[in-house]
């Protein structure tokens, strides 16, 4: 027992940003619930700063200092998030006044079939607007596209809540600063007063995600490139909603969400080909930047995908490092970049801890982690999967050794993750969801690489080349829906409550 506490704590050492990231947790765990003052908070963060730094120069108190530490963490944590959450309730008892706004498109509209959305960044008031643009009525409506400043002339409401739904869009909509929805039904009750008024990274990276978008619908048909737009972009807004239910109750939802694996799918595919020219880490490495910043500004700064860069930067660099002898290899971790990439992500934003997609995020990834760092070793020693040098093994035992990690890190993503799905969707996914992972998100690898292989042919004025792999990668997508659609109708894959 002494023994393994021995190596507990020399874990944790070797892990540092964990500890913190769990204090600095416990402190928005403890505002969220008691609604602490501000200016207490601050002094509390004060006082134990203070005896942080008297600690270094008093031996007697030097014993103290990773408590004093540990609590400035969980005293900066609750003194960020109080500050953070947006006075919308004082925006309420106003907002039926507004008939008439003035703002700017800040954010990647999504365009459906029947509706579009948007948020509105409005002149003269403080945060946002989630707009709605239910065009049924209004066959000739035009898009609004980012960085678009617009006046609507449409009363602006509160935020409400179905009463047969226990999701509260209200709460929702608060943690991302939007406090009030506008409906427009009709052409006429917008106006473009000025075009390109965002951003100029971002509006190049919608520039860009439009023109991909473009030659996707030119070479598949609608479902076909709707479903790829959210293979490749996390772009949902014009998939069918049968096909998203599908998706969402095969368990392999994840796919249509831009996230790590998505990313390291398209990094994956980088490597291989380079790796045909024999380029050194450094050099794949330096070409992997710009491609994993230009992914993020095409999907925009979605938590999912914003954590996976972050683990990106933090990994690539420590090795980077830790190669040249600047930093130590130990501290180049992947639970030590998760943690950090969760640390920042609170820190700028310290309301995101609610949010259900950061808890999938983060959730996923540490299953996988866990699994691959912690289990999969004992099973490979158990069962011999790695008794031998990779050079010697079989091609049967190589077979054998993928499938087995591939099954353990689905089952430890689902387990991850089932907690979250409970709590917040009263929905359990059982043994469909399972299959459907082992054989719909291999495909998924394909279909995404298919794409860009697309995208590429589509380039270059050879359309007879890009023809033949639109044919191909529409069959493979039509395949991805029909299987979505089996796993889903599986008896038993599901379990609601």
């Amino acid at each position: 027992m002494p023994i393994q506490l021995l190596q507990n704590t020399k874990r944790l050492r070797r892990r540092p940003l964990l500890l913190v990231l769990v204090f600095f947790v416990l402190g928005i765990l403890i505002a969220h619930t008691w609604k602490c003052s501000f200016p207490w908070l601050a002094g509390v963060t004060t006082i134990m700063l203070a005896l942080a730094i008297v600690s270094i120069f008093t031996r007697r108190l030097q014993p103290l200092r990773t408590p004093f530490v540990l609590s400035i963490c969980t005293a900066l944590g609750a003194l960020l998030y109080t500050n953070a959450r947006f006075p919308a309730e004082g925006l309420y008892e106003h907002i039926e006044k507004i008939q008439h706004v003035r703002g700017i498109v800040v954010s990647y509209p999504d365009h459906g079939p029947e509706r579009s959305r948007f948020v509105l960044k409005p002149r003269n008031a403080p945060g946002y607007l989630q707009v709605f643009y239910d065009h049924t009525r209004d066959p000739e409506y035009f898009q609004i596209h980012y960085g678009d400043e617009l006046i609507i002339r449409a009363p602006v409401r509160a935020p409400t809540n179905r009463e047969e739904d226990s999701f509260n869009y209200r709460e929702y909509l608060r943690r991302r600063d939007i406090w009030g929805v506008i409906w427009i039904f009709r052409e006429s009750q917008v106006q473009i007063v000025a075009r390109r008024q965002g951003s100029l990274f971002l509006q190049w990276g919608y520039d860009l995600r439009q023109a991909i978008f473009a030659q996707i619908e030119r070479h598949l048909s609608s479902k076909q490139s709707a479903l790829l737009k959210g293979l490749l972009f996390g772009e949902r807004g014009s998939l069918p909603k049968e096909i998203e239910e599908s998706f969402r109750d095969a368990g392999v939802m994840h796919v249509l969400v831009a996230s790590g694996a998505n990313l390291g799918m398209i990094l994956a595919l980088l490597a291989l080909m380079l790796s045909w020219w024999s380029f050194s880490f450094t050099k794949l490495y330096f070409l992997a930047v710009p491609v994993v910043l230009i992914y993020l500004l095409i999907v925009g700064f979605e938590v999912s995908l914003l954590r996976a860069t972050m683990m990106f930067f933090f990994l690539t660099v420590g090795f980077f490092f830790a190669e040249r002898g600047w930093m130590l290899k130990r501290w180049v971790d992947p639970l030590q970049s998760l943690a950090t990439a969760a640390l920042a992500t609170l820190l700028f934003d310290p309301e995101a801890l609610f949010e259900v997609s950061y808890q999938l995020s983060f959730a996923g990834t540490l299953g996988i982690l866990v699994a691959v760092l912690y289990i999969w070793p004992r099973l490979a020693q158990r069962f011999q999967l790695a008794s031998e040098p990779p050079r010697e093994q079989t091609a049967r035992h190589r077979a054998l050794r993928g499938l087995v990690l591939f099954v353990l890190v689905s089952l430890a993503a689902q387990l991850a993750v089932a907690p979250v799905l409970a709590y917040h969707f009263h929905r359990v996914y059982l043994w469909g969801a399972v299959l459907g992972n082992l054989v719909i998100v291999p495909l998924v690898t394909v279909a995404l690489w298919g794409g860009i292989f697309l995208l590429i042919a589509s380039a270059f004025p050879i359309p007879f080349v890009a023809q033949m792999i639109g044919g191909l990668e529409g069959l493979l997508l039509q395949i991805l829906i029909l299987l979505s659609d089996f796993f889903a109708h599986l008896p038993g894959a599901v379990w609601s409550f």
